[in-house]
């Protein structure tokens, strides 16, 4: 059985007051336009995620590509998300959206690893830490309105903004060995935000967005599925969604893919 690290109360609170402040930059200006009767909408998501990933940290051009899953047996887990949206009109809609996930592993490795100028030797017990928090501020104008809202279809223009960190330590060594590297990527994307409702109580939407950085990376972020309404102010939903980015300044870089099936419910004002 593999043990497991608690997580750090530390970073739950940062991650806590970062969400706290970025919801109060969004709602403020709604206070503002309460009068022209603005539409809120609160979402609470899980995601059942895989975890597909490589990363290279080098020193002086030294370091061993590693593959997350197979060299250092990382699980997938499953993480929460929270949405704000701001439906500023029946084409438009203004939408910040959070989510902060972790990952472990520990394994004995099976390659030698050179990581951020440390060498791991075959048989070594590794633990490893990957931590990925992922803010996104965007705004869809779904200008095309087929049958009175039937299929609204227009463009979704987002920043995107990841910060990362990829740790591995080596507890059993008689002097313990950690090193840990950050990474961030920070960039605008454009896409498409498609919304079909065939039902005043059935909503299916699909959207996508990305965009490549030349040799510094790219990011694209993908989802689909339906949302049911039993009654106005409340909807469950599910789908499924493929995030995948990848960080580079060479040699090092960290490319990391994460997909899987959600479910939701959100709440109206």
């Amino acid at each position: 059985m593999k043990n497991r690290r608690p997580v750090s109360k530390g970073g739950i609170g940062m991650s806590r007051k970062i969400l706290l402040i970025l919801a109060i930059f969004v709602f403020t200006p709604c206070l503002a336009f309460a009068q022209k009767d603005v539409t809120l909408e609160f979402e609470g998501r899980y995601w059942f995620t895989t975890l597909k990933g490589n990363v290279k940290v080098t020193l002086n051009d030294i370091g061993t590509g590693v593959d997350l899953k197979r060299d250092l047996d990382i699980d997938d887990e499953g993480y929460p998300e929270l949405r704000l949206t701001w439906y500023t009109g029946p084409k438009s809609k203004i939408r910040l959206a959070y989510t902060q996930v972790g990952y472990e592993g520990d394994k004995n490795l099976t390659k030698t690893v050179e990581f951020n100028g440390e060498t791991y030797n075959v048989g070594t017990r590794v633990e490893t830490d990957f931590d990925l928090r992922y803010i996104r501020l965007g705004w869809a104008w779904q200008f095309i309105n087929v049958g009175k809202g039937f299929l609204k279809l227009g463009t979704l223009v987002e920043a995107k903004g990841f910060w990362g960190k990829a740790a591995i330590e080596a507890p059993d060594l008689a002097t313990p060995v950690k090193k840990s590297e950050n990474f961030s990527l920070v960039l605008p994307t454009i896409g498409l935000a498609l919304d079909i409702n065939p039902h005043k109580m059935v909503n299916i939407f699909a959207e996508a967005s990305g965009l490549p950085a030349g040799s510094y990376g790219y990011v694209y972020d993908a989802e689909a599925g339906i949302k049911l309404i039993p009654i106005k102010i409340l909807s469950i939903m599910g789908g499924y969604r493929i995030l995948e980015f990848k960080a580079r300044n060479d040699p090092d870089y960290a490319k990391v893919r994460v997909y899987g099936p959600f479910v939701g419910v959100t709440v109206r004002f």
